[in-house]
């Protein structure tokens, strides 16, 4: 079934979606408008070789090919390539579709009125280039956070974390400094913060790294979970491309820009978000705070089945490594935003309807034109599934 067959089957749902993973692209000012000047010059654009780009703790902005975001891609004119139904070869490059930045790309009155022509109630907005600078800072910490924490400054000013129930909007967090982490979370729930941000990714901390299980980051998962919120994981720079040089190919991480070996490998994708959920599991952060809520979004789930199958083999080996079935423990604490290349019904079987989430990726050009243009990849599922799939399940997790 290609693009063109694929069933487009709107007239099923009467119902107003909940899309779980809709983008802004960052103002230009997005990193350094509240920054401390004692942090000025670890932020700075520059013009290179005719192109003006960001230079980030000393190091060349590489997430995305154009942080001026002007031009930038359509929304869903990659979905071809994403579709893997690119038979006549083609670089995406000679793919995509360019156009002029759009005011609901950057402007938040002007995107909730997209979303009512969307038929979206409300919609969790993350970062674009946000998620691609933690690992230009992991060897700087203290700039780290000076800088994530002028990012959600900047967010809450422009876009705000919660005002009207149409947008929820999730700071960046850190766990480099976990003492920094605190304050920074604490500042942002005060603020109204629904959800957070992480990327997925052990802690990078210099000379040596921390899994995300580590007791030290405790204090940040009891206040996550007390206060009742959702730690999104989105794709991001997760630090994998070092894996990379080992056999053989480039390790700097240049956002759609892949080699086969990089996209089977899937560095960028799967393997992170596969190995911080297990981290997260078996190193019992879900055990010490049971009323933890994750959401995995543009990580797919082409890796969900394969984490299962690894967490009841492990447990059924040594049971009394774990504090509680590992299985069952990620079934229970985190929902799934698969991608529209994946099967849903797949995911609805090994982890259940009621933990899938829409995430549209809308307008990044490797999502869809439109959130409802995902519907008739749901349609595998019974019309309740259907319901919590795109609407119900984040509707619990916004707080609606």
């Amino acid at each position: 079934m290609t693009i063109l067959d694929r069933p487009k089957i709107d007239a099923l749902i009467d119902y107003q979606l909940y899309d779980a993973d809709q983008h802004y692209y960052e103002a230009e000012d997005a990193l350094t408008r509240h920054l401390d000047k004692e942090f000025k010059n670890a932020v700075r654009w520059a013009d290179i070789q005719g192109r003006r780009t960001l230079i980030i703790n000393n190091k060349l902005l590489t997430v995305v090919p154009n942080p001026t975001y002007d031009p930038v891609g359509v929304p869903g004119s990659l979905e071809k390539y994403f579709r893997a139904e690119n038979t006549e070869g083609l670089a995406i490059r000679d793919i995509i579709s360019m156009q002029s930045i759009q005011p609901e790309y950057r402007d938040r009155d002007a995107r909730v009125r997209r979303l009512d022509q969307q038929g979206v109630e409300l919609a969790w907005l993350l970062p674009s280039l946000g998620l691609g600078i933690e690992e230009m800072l992991c060897d700087d910490p203290k700039s780290a956070h000076a800088i994530f924490t002028a990012y959600n400054r900047w967010l809450d000013e422009d876009w705000g974390y919660d005002r009207d129930g149409r947008i929820q909007t999730g700071p960046l967090i850190s766990l480099l400094d976990p003492a920094e982490a605190e304050k920074e979370l604490a500042r942002v729930l005060n603020l109204g913060a629904k959800f957070i941000t992480m990327r997925p990714a052990p802690v990078a901390t210099p000379g040596k790294h921390r899994s995300p299980g580590d007791l030290a980051h405790d204090r940040v998962w009891a206040m996550i979970a007390e206060a009742g919120i959702v730690c999104s994981i989105h794709a991001a720079d997760s630090g994998y491309n070092k894996y990379l040089g080992d056999w053989g190919e480039s390790t700097a991480y240049t956002g759609l820009k892949s080699t086969p070996l990089t996209e089977v490998l899937s560095i960028a994708i799967e393997r992170p978000i596969f190995d911080m959920m297990a981290a997260m599991i078996c190193h019992g952060v879900f055990d010490r705070h049971p009323t933890l809520k994750v959401a995995t979004l543009e990580l797919g789930a082409a890796w969900v089945g394969e984490l299962h199958r690894r967490l009841r083999i492990t447990y059924g080996k040594s049971p009394q490594l774990f504090g509680s079935d590992p299985s069952e423990s990620f079934r229970e604490h985190v929902w799934v935003a698969p991608f529209y290349e994946d099967l849903v019904t797949s995911l609805r079987d090994h982890h259940g309807a009621d933990r899938i989430l829409l995430g549209s990726d809308w307008p990044h050009p490797e999502g869809l034109s439109e959130p409802r243009a995902w519907v008739g990849d749901f349609m595998g599922l019974t019309d309740a599934e259907r319901r919590l799939s795109l609407r119900d399940n984040l509707k619990f997790l916004s707080g609606r």
